[in-house]
């Protein structure tokens, strides 16, 4: 990695300190401390050294460092420290990264690949578990090592005498049934459904006795069959953590039951020798704690810069403008202007930064770098979801940053479609916004381990959302986040009173990708990264709608806006040409910003602007009016002029 990234070879000293023994034994708790202080020295020394990586990353190079210490682990504990909260783990092919360390190790390889690969079978799945369910966690005093109970079972898989306690059981078996008993309590779990945790426990204690039984392994001790006793009595699902052998077990209440039943179980315990830990799982979006809601956004910022490709196959290759030798008139005459929204908002340039971030550091110093560049250049810009903020006031600033640093630019907010209406005008003022832009990305939630999974009160909030916001005299932009929008799309919108739409077509950044990217796992949603319509396509099906062409005729005209894989000026001119009043850039502004500073990007904006106007005079066209009348273009992919 520091090869890859060349930093500053930098020594530094490494102080450990940890709660997770008991302090008055020195006894282990068996809460996974090892791949705690693991993660932690993996995630300080990227920081120290200015390496970036994502959380899927991490995870792998901690797992790297834990297997070349612990040879036995499964990578679960790190996982878990690694992604925290509630999570599905599925352990990677050991082998196989055995092998792919050997060849870095001779030189065939290199970490940096290795990070990037997919892991066979390895997945880490965020659970989305509400706070409806709560977590007891027992002690026994008894420590026990990981080590030696994998050993054990090893031992037992390798003698080749499995079924000699039970002839119609074996190891394949349990692995098999296992893996189905983990699943249906992840499912469990999202449910809140404890009468499916008992069952799901119940089932793993089953094969966790039998695997003990076909291997000679004692798992689950005396205290810990008392501890998952005293939860049974009390109607609580409880297992033994971690590999048994002592340690530690957990129980599960409901929220509302917690308090009463938590007591009476810690009580019991304590009778029995079993030392309540007094723990929780740590909680994220929920409650807005910062890790998860940081990590994430930077993730996406991250996995968008290295996705960039200056090349994008957005349809604008396809489309060529059918030249004028005798344009007729001179660059001064041309006028770039645009209005947008009413007859009173005009822009100089029918150019804007589209939404981009929020939510993180990194987040608010890209959005007050990207706010200082729109004050420069004078374009409109559009801030990164506000839903983080909307959760957790104190990422606020995160946004509001954009109006401090472009006092009077026109700034457009940007919540989700399942926003209500009063988090959407939270959002306005919190960036005193000009407009809002409410964000689709139905396929992003969707292939996101903790996304969303119910659209269905989306046109209803969009409506409500418009209504709220037209009495503030508020406009309101329905945009996709990189998978197009169609006619019937915008049909559908403006029946419910929207007069702006971005169509945000694929071919740009592309958050199904990211999403893939961020789940980390072998096989995921790959085959969606090229799902949904490219620019040009969502722009081409809007124009050819005879019905949405005869409703803006008889009432007030939908506006469109074309994003989606813009690279150059030319893209803007083209999209202008197919209907679009104007063209939003995300990913070319942010991949000019990080690798090349904030002077660059004014710059580079500054040439578009003057572009765009020379290739209008190339074209003989004064205005953008006269573009859209006048000029004319092939569209290679369908073989016919318009």
């Amino acid at each position: 990695l520091l090869d890859e990234g060349k930093p500053a070879i930098n020594l530094y000293n490494l102080r450990i300190e940890s709660d997770l023994d008991d302090k008055k034994t020195g006894k282990k708790y068996g809460l996974g401390s090892s791949a705690a202080v693991t993660v932690a020295a993996v995630r300080a020394l990227c920081k120290w050294y200015g390496l970036t990586l994502t959380t899927p990353e991490l995870c792998k190079l901690a797992i790297i460092a834990s297997s070349l210490v612990k040879k036995s682990g499964s990578g679960g504990d790190v996982a878990a420290s690694t992604y925290g909260g509630w999570v599905m783990y599925r352990a990677y092919n050991r082998e196989w990264l055995e092998a792919e360390i050997e060849m870095i190790e001779s030189g065939d390889s290199s970490l940096h690949k290795l990070l990037r690969k997919k892991w066979p079978r390895f997945e880490v799945k965020r659970l989305k578990v509400g706070a409806g369910l709560r977590l007891l966690v027992g002690w026994t005093g008894s420590p026990a090592s990981s080590a030696e109970l994998v050993g054990s079972v090893k031992a037992g898989v390798e003698s080749g005498d499995l079924t000699a306690h039970n002839p119609a059981k074996t190891y394949e078996d349990f692995c098999v049934q296992s893996e189905k008993c983990v699943q249906k309590i992840a499912n469990a779990l999202e449910n809140g459904n404890i009468d499916a945790l008992l069952s799901g426990f119940a089932q793993n204690r089953a094969l966790l006795k039998d695997l003990g039984e076909i291997t000679g392994t004692l798992i689950e001790t005396p205290k810990l069959t008392r501890l998952i006793e005293v939860a049974d009595n009390a109607g609580l699902p409880a297992k033994t953590s971690g590999a048994g052998g002592g340690d530690c077990g957990i129980a599960i209440a409901r929220a509302e039951d917690f308090d009463a039943v938590s007591a009476r179980i810690e009580e019991e315990w304590q009778n029995n020798g079993i030392e309540a830990l007094g723990l929780k799982v740590a909680e994220f979006d929920e409650s807005g704690d910062l890790s998860l809601i940081e990590q994430r956004k930077d993730d996406h910022i991250e996995i968008a810069y290295r996705q960039y490709n200056a090349q994008a196959e957005s349809g604008f290759e396809h489309v060529r403008f059918i030249p004028n030798a005798l344009p007729q008139l001179a660059l001064n005459d041309v006028d770039t202007s645009v209005k947008v929204f009413d007859e009173t908002t005009k822009w100089d340039t029918p150019l804007y930064i589209n939404a981009m971030t929020g939510g993180s550091k990194k987040g608010e110093n890209i959005n007050e770098s990207l706010a200082r560049v729109a004050a420069k250049t004078g374009l409109a810009m559009a801030s990164g979801s506000l839903s983080a903020a909307l959760k957790n006031p104190r990422l606020a600033e995160t946004f509001s940053v954009i109006r401090r640093f472009n006092p009077r630019g026109f700034v457009m907010a940007n919540v989700s479609a399942g926003a209500s209406a009063e988090q959407a005008i939270k959002a306005v003022e919190i960036l005193q916004a000009n407009a809002l832009q409410i964000h689709l990305n139905a396929a992003q939630e969707l292939v996101m381990s903790e996304g969303d999974r119910d659209f269905s009160a989306w046109l209803n909030n969009i409506e409500t959302i418009v209504s709220a916001l037209d009495s503030m005299k508020v406009p309101v932009v329905v945009k996709e986040t990189g998978c197009g929008m169609s006619a019937r799309d915008v049909l559908r919108l403006q029946n419910v009173g929207v007069r702006a739409v971005d169509v945000g077509g694929r071919g740009g950044t592309n958050f199904v990708a990211i999403e893939n990217a961020r789940r980390g796992r072998e096989s995921g949603y790959e085959f969606l990264d090229s799902w949904g319509l490219t620019t040009v396509e969502s722009l081409i099906d809007i124009a050819q709608c005879d019905e949405i062409l005869r409703e803006q005729r008889d009432s007030a005209q939908m506006q469109v806006f074309a994003s989606g894989g813009v690279r150059t000026p030319l893209d803007v001119v083209r999209s202008l040409r197919l209907g679009a009043s104007a063209a939003g850039v995300a990913g070319e502004f942010l991949h000019t910003l990080i690798s090349e500073g904030e002077d660059a990007l004014v710059e580079q904006i500054e040439s578009w602007k003057a572009q765009i106007r020379v290739i209008m005079a190339l074209l003989g066209c004064k205005n953008i009016e006269d573009l859209r009348e006048n000029s004319r273009i092939l569209i290679e992919a369908k073989s016919c002029a318009l």
